[in-house]
């Protein structure tokens, strides 16, 4: 039967935006459009797991179980809760390293589904991220397959501190597979440069676009192969003209 329609034009995918760019797709999404944010963290969270999933099969820079998902505080650290949630309910391993309490203030995103971490049963350590690792070989000797880097995310603008210092430091030396969220933690989003220190991921899993940085300082070495995950932003805040 003829139904008069053409095929479909696939989803464009956006080239690299500034972070001011993409933080107002969030913002409108939410304002303009009526999209939960946590809606936006629970797609951006399960599409990094699909990622994480496809990997684990990848003969060219796989990603191994078990996941050892170090949630730092805020929203970077919200989308590390949903990406270890949907790879336990995968069947993968995982084990959740998080920041404290006061890092996902009560009724946000991050802690909402810090709550649902938690009554799932799966391994948390609340509070880790609050004290330096205990050495530089911290997260070998948990038998990390793959770290998955949901440390800081683009709201990240000044130098990273301690304790949060050292575990970057001891993500690039734990000679495990390494995946970042969104970006890997400690790099610029626009300028590629470090705040102090960034990780060095094998796999970086972004969401809506790829980060100005990516492609400038140290972005390029840092960021690994690039994966964008669709978070479900309206199609006509991607095709907006900049400014």
């Amino acid at each position: 039967m003829e139904t008069g329609m053409g095929p479909r034009a696939k989803r464009p995918v956006p080239g690299p935006r500034p972070r001011d760019v993409i933080r107002r797709w969030d913002r409108l999404a939410v304002e303009r459009y009526g999209l939960p944010s946590i809606v936006l963290m629970e797609n951006a969270g399960a599409g990094a797991a699909a990622v994480l999933a496809a990997l684990t099969e990848d003969p060219r820079a796989p990603c191994p179980e078990p996941f050892v998902v170090l949630c730092g505080p805020g929203n970077n650290g919200g989308d590390g809760f949903v990406v270890a949630r949907h790879l336990h309910n995968r069947g993968f391993r995982v084990e959740v390293l998080a920041a404290g309490g006061a890092g996902y203030p009560p009724g946000s995103d991050a802690a909402v589904n810090l709550e649902v971490v938690r009554r799932m049963g799966l391994s948390l350590d609340l509070g880790a991220l609050l004290a330096p690792p205990p050495g530089r070989d911290a997260l070998r000797r948990r038998g990390a397959g793959t770290v998955v880097d949901a440390i800081f995310g683009t709201g990240l603008s000044r130098p990273v501190r301690a304790p949060f210092l050292e575990w970057i430091e001891a993500v690039s030396s734990s000679g495990a597979a390494v995946a970042a969220l969104d970006l890997p933690s400690g790099l610029d989003a626009d300028s590629g440069e470090p705040l102090g220190a960034c990780v060095r991921a094998h796999h970086t899993i972004t969401f809506a676009a790829p980060k100005l940085g990516f492609g400038r300082g140290l972005g390029p070495s840092s960021t690994g192969e690039v994966h964008v995950v669709d978070i479900g932003i309206p199609r006509e805040l991607l095709e907006e003209p900049a400014g």
